[in-house]
């Protein structure tokens, strides 16, 4: 993917992964299960009942870190709805730094998507802010 990002954008990435990958915290992840797609399209919410209604879309659904269903809320809903979360996730406080890393990688994801699929939108969609 760097051939196609900014010289200062890839130091970047490179930094953020190596703080997130030398972080020994990372590295006593406890893998539950998760839903793997935790955007706002994938949550059903009613405002008349003033509820979610639904979960859908189980198809990213797996074992894994549950810090990665917590980013999809974080970049789904914003800061003031991830605090209040991650206030009520058991630990909330040790996972948030894992929370912001996935979250930081979304776009890169949804360009290497791109990539794979050749699905031009999608590379364009994630590849916009690091060229």
């Amino acid at each position: 993917m760097f051939r196609y990002i900014r010289p200062d954008a890839q130091e970047e990435i490179s930094s953020n992964f190596t703080r997130f990958l030398n972080n020994p915290a990372n590295h006593a992840i406890r893998p539950t299960c998760i839903h793997g797609d935790f955007g706002t399209s994938n949550i059903l919410w009613s405002p008349e009942k003033g509820r979610i209604t639904g979960i859908i879309d189980f198809g990213g659904s797996g074992i894994g870190d549950p810090a990665y269903d917590l980013a999809g809320i974080l970049s789904g809903y914003g800061q003031e709805f991830f605090d209040k979360c991650i206030a009520m996730y058991p630990n909330g406080d040790q996972i948030a730094e894992r929370v912001h890393f996935y979250r930081s990688t979304f776009a890169l994801q949804e360009a290497l998507h791109g990539v794979i699929y050749q699905d031009a939108e999608a590379f364009e969609a994630g590849i916009r802010d690091f060229r």
